[in-house]
């Protein structure tokens, strides 16, 4: 019998096979590459010429790759690991070389950045956002402390919408789909006068879910339908050039997000009908009212749903002074959530945020080999939270950050640049919490915390030839301390955390080669973190956050893009990530190692510990696809597909139980598009996750808990643009 890796090596090797098939059975005329412009350092530049760790992604890639969400990012960038929040509906869990943030409440922020068209995103509830009219996506890996908003240990994530276009026109698209999908998404352009346009887009998307509850006993027939898709979003941008150096753009957005949570599935090994996708009680358990509905099993617990609102207002003036470019970004944003869910335990919590954020800049523009960016950024954020978790907790944290940063390039040859940079940051947090149910003065904390911190980059970069760019680089990082959110015990009530420090050397070459038609990146990098932020379960504590006092994480990055012909493209991404604890004391290990549960024995260790594998950090991950265009009925066909594969890793730090082990097989999306000449519509049929593999993306260790990924999609797109 063939064992399900001989499958996946037998079908990607098929699968190379016929993507060469493909490639020389075409019009063997290669073409160049398409150039990409980011901002990644503040100005628009060629992605060849910028010495960092970027991906970057266009309108047609999003649309031709399946990219609707931050959450279908998953495969598109080296060594990022993407997942809903445990529980949630659409908190973003993302994990950018072997570290991130799976702590989506109120007193732990996140490991890597997300920013909409600037404006940083200060709670992971409501990050996955929909991409309904994207300009781009960048996606940042290593550190972003110098030039980038609240400083981000993990990387940045970057949404860029389409500017108003100053022209009458829109497009609408709809789809249908499996599970009763159904979608609009609308943009239009409207041109107010000369100097004044406004663009405004829309998105309505619903689905039904792909599990389904069947509770026994007392709940006998309350069966329902778990994990439906129900989203109302629109975004609104006015631009005005007051001048030809001076413009201002007021961009208003808002998600209605009344989606069902991610729910929780007992593994299939330990499950009534061994299917991921049914919600029944273990066996040999039988639903009662007599049990309280904060302890609730699996297959009895009935009340999955969740509420999001969030808000966003933006501001952005840019004007030229002199040989200089000014911009003003100022941004305002609410966020309230009202969740009922299952992690390990039935949870309920309702949250209310809002954040304002002020970031001023000056961008030189000298004729000379020297440049800068220098800034001010402001944050403000205060947070309330209430839950219910076993016992209730009242949780408040209010947040105040400043930081002045520049970054300097100078050309010290013809081929050689030298790029430096710096940010002081100085941060204040108060918390105000209380554990309701045992009540004070027992299990109660206010206080405050003062972070200051210096971070730095320095690269060097050589242009080695015309298509071959080279570059080392050094830079730190910076995370502030917080508290748990948790208060389980008088010894772990809202448990205070350190900040978290990194320090990054990475080494990357930029290429292309073949008249300009292949595009080859690499990178090294080699990360050591001091004080990593972890959450697990410590002995004579309960589950609470604490700091690792250091992990080693290192790793090779590639990225290839290579127009075989003028009507045969083909990608790869591919990371590969070797990670490790490096020093713990006793305590640290004990929770690492879920009081010694992955230790020989049960006995807690520092050994033991040292010898476990980060969580979300695959040792390989990566995408290999390809997109045909051919003549077709007097309009145009395009072909695309992608195969995705990944090492097996652990979604929870103790690296068990054996559930917690997410283990994939190949994952195939596909689609076919029609765009006829001279026409205004185009139609695509697409698949997602064509073999249908079931899988758990997360875990929880209580009731053999998963939370699946999406079995196979498939729909119709129909566009029309007018």
């Amino acid at each position: 019998m063939m064992t399900c890796s001989a499958r996946s090596r037998a079908l990607l090797g098929a699968s190379a096979a016929a993507l060469i098939s493909l490639a020389f059975g075409a019009e063997a005329v290669a073409q160049a590459v398409d150039t990409i412009t980011v901002t990644a350092q503040r100005r628009e530049a060629d992605l060849q010429t910028v010495p960092a760790a970027v991906t970057a992604l266009t309108p047609e890639t999003l649309e031709q790759r399946q990219i609707e969400n931050v959450l279908d990012l998953q495969y598109q960038a080296p060594n990022l690991s993407l997942a809903t929040n445990t529980g949630t509906a659409n908190g973003a869990r993302i994990f950018l070389r072997g570290v991130g943030e799976d702590e989506s409440r109120a007193s732990a922020d996140p490991a890597v950045g997300v920013y909409v068209d600037g404006i940083y995103i200060g709670r992971q509830v409501g990050a996955l956002f929909d991409l309904v009219d994207l300009e781009r996506i960048e996606v940042l890996r290593g550190p972003q402390g110098t030039l980038y908003g609240r400083n981000s240990n993990g990387g940045a994530v970057k949404l860029v919408s389409r500017a108003p276009q100053g022209e009458n026109g829109g497009d609408v698209k709809v789809t249908v789909g499996n599970a009763s999908r159904f979608d609009v998404r609308a943009v239009g352009d409207i041109a107010l006068g000369e100097a004044t346009a406004l663009r405004v887009s829309g998105l309505y998307r619903s689905r039904e879910g792909f599990h389904t509850l069947t509770p026994n006993g007392a709940f006998a027939g309350q069966n329902r339908n778990v994990g439906a898709i129900d989203t109302f979003a629109w975004r609104a941008a006015l631009s005005h050039e007051f001048n030809a150096d001076w413009s201002a753009t007021l961009t208003l957005d808002q998600t209605l997000d009344d989606s069902d949570p991610v729910p929780d599935s007992a593994d299939p090994a330990n499950d009534a009908d061994g299917d991921l996708f049914t919600i029944e009680p273990l066996p040999g358990v039988t639903c009662s009212t007599a049990t309280p509905a904060t302890f609730q099993p699996i297959g009895c617990f009935t009340d999955y749903s969740s509420e999001v609102d969030s808000f966003g207002a933006a501001l952005t003036v840019t004007g030229a002074i002199g040989r200089f470019t000014f911009q003003s970004l100022s941004g305002y944003r609410t966020m309230e959530d009202e969740l009922a869910s299952r992690i390990g335990f039935p949870f309920f919590q309702d949250t209310d945020q809002d954040q304002f954020s002020q970031e001023f800049t000056l961008t030189s523009n000298f004729d000379g080999p020297t440049n800068f960016v220098a800034g001010l950024f402001f944050f403000n954020e205060d947070v309330q939270l209430d839950s219910t978790f076993v016992l209730d907790f009242a949780l408040g944290v209010e947040t105040e950050a400043a930081a002045i940063f520049g970054q300097v390039t100078h050309e010290l040859t013809d081929t050689i640049t030298l790029t430096a940079g710096a940010r002081y940051t100085d941060e204040t947090k108060e918390l105000d919490a209380a554990n309701v149910t045992l009540g004070p003065p027992l299990f109660v904390r206010a206080e405050s915390a003062d972070f200051e911190n210096f971070t730095y980059n320095v690269s060097v970069q050589n242009q080695f030839t015309d298509n071959v760019m080279g570059y080392v680089s050094f830079a730190t990082g910076f995370k502030s301390g917080g508290w748990s959110p948790d208060c389980f015990s008088p010894a772990a009530c809202f448990q205070p955390v350190e900040e978290e420090t990194v320090e990054t050397f990475e080494a990357g070459v930029r290429s292309t080669f073949a008249g300009g038609s292949l595009r080859l990146n690499a990178t090294y990098f080699f990360n050591n973190y001091e004080g990593l932020q972890i959450g697990a379960t410590v002995p004579g504590l309960g589950f609470t956050r604490f700091n690792v006092d250091e992990t080693v994480i290192r790793g090779v990055e590639f990225e290839a893009n290579w127009a075989v012909t003028n009507a045969f493209d083909v990608f790869a991404v591919l990371g590969f990530l070797d990670g490790e604890y490096t020093s713990v004391d006793i305590n640290q290990a004990g929770g690492l190692t879920n009081s010694g549960a992955a230790c020989p024995f049960g006995t807690v260790t520092i050994a033991c510990a040292l010898d476990l594998e980060l969580k979300n950090a695959p040792s390989y991950k990566g995408t290999i696809g390809f997109l045909h265009t051919s003549a077709f009925a007097n309009g145009e066909l395009t072909l695309g597909g992608d195969i995705s594969f990944e090492d097996e890793s652990w979604s929870l730090v103790a690296n068990g139980p054996p559930h917690a082990l997410t283990n994939p097989d190949l994952l195939v999306n596909g689609r076919i598009a029609y765009q006829p000449d001279n026409r205004p519509w185009r139609l695509a049929l697409w698949g997602r996750n064509l073999t249908d593999e079931e899988y758990g993306r997360a875990a929880t260790a209580g009731d053999f808990s998963v939370f699946a990924a999406p079995p196979l999609e498939w729909g119709v797109d129909i566009g029309v643009s007018f």
